[in-house]
């Protein structure tokens, strides 16, 4: 595969973002992301879209994010204009943000990427006509913003990067996501356990969600994240409590219940096994 690295666009790695209008009036061959996401918004025309060997028709209103290691191209572009935004995971960490508690963005930011990937390209976000020329405009305002270094430009750059992710996931409609999308059906399931990871949740529920059996719900939610529903819980449980010990003055104990556990000790063993050192010495830290 073919590697094209974000050093091609920015050589600025404290500021890992990009963002750029592309015309294409040839296909564009096949190539693949070294650590970096690529969203996409089709502003006209169409072409068809090759993911892995796969072909798939995409046009104007088309939004998806492209995730690292996947091959991807396009072919018999006509009149097809994009706009392309590139960053790292960590250029803005909307995990932490209440927008990460929506079905939607954890369809189009998350599991989209990972589908991609592993299985294809078999859904992605349709900007109603409605809203088109909207987003359009937060495109426009993103990119004279990154390419004016204006005075305090990157903050805007982040700001407007954030306003546009908020939008596109308010309009994700994840109930019309088709039986063969996969893990992509999960996305209410993961929005309901950022949004209440300190209660109690059952696989039951969870699966429940995404119209999958029990069987079904774990086999895709270990292929969309790695791990368990309990072991992502409690890694979102352990990254609050991290937080909380560096930025505020809650006791050990306080944090353990605001984080979902009413053992302390319990608590203070699950940190020193994920983190090697007790909640209290990571605070001195």
């Amino acid at each position: 595969m073919f590697r094209m690295p974000l050093e091609a666009f920015t050589q600025d790695e404290s500021f890992p973002f990009f963002i750029q209008y592309g015309e294409h009036e040839e296909a564009m061959y096949l190539h693949g992301h070294d650590a970096y996401l690529e969203l996409v918004i089709v502003l006209s025309g169409h072409a068809v879209h090759v993911v892995d060997g796969e072909r798939y028709a995409i046009e104007k209103g088309d939004v998806f994010v492209v995730g690292e290691d996947t091959e991807h191209g396009y072919d018999d572009p006509e009149d097809f204009r994009i706009c392309n935004i590139m960053f790292r995971r960590r250029f803005l960490d909307l995990n932490a943000l209440d927008i990460a508690g929506t079905p939607g963005f954890q369809a189009l930011f998350v599991l989209e990427p990972q589908r991609s990937r592993d299985t294809g390209f078999t859904s992605h976000l349709k900007l109603p006509p409605s809203e088109q020329l909207r987003i359009e405009a937060m495109i426009t305002s993103l990119h004279d913003e990154y390419h004016g270094h204006t005075p305090g430009w990157q903050t805007m750059v982040r700001a407007e990067f954030l306003r546009l992710a908020v939008a596109l996931s308010r309009l994700y409609d994840t109930s019309r996501i088709g039986r063969n999308a996969g893990i992509v059906k999960l996305a209410p399931a993961l929005a309901c356990i950022e949004a209440n990871f300190r209660e109690d949740l059952t696989v039951a529920e969870l699966a429940a969600m995404s119209h999958y059996s029990e069987r079904q719900f774990l086999r895709l939610f270990r292929e969309a994240t790695g791990c368990l529903p309990l072991q992502y819980i409690t890694r979102l449980r352990l990254q609050a409590a991290c937080t909380l010990l560096k930025n505020s003055d809650m006791t050990v104990t306080e944090i353990a219940l605001h984080c979902g556990y009413a053992d302390s000790s319990y608590f203070s063993r699950l940190f020193q096994r994920e983190y090697g050192i007790s909640p209290r010495n990571y605070r001195k830290t």
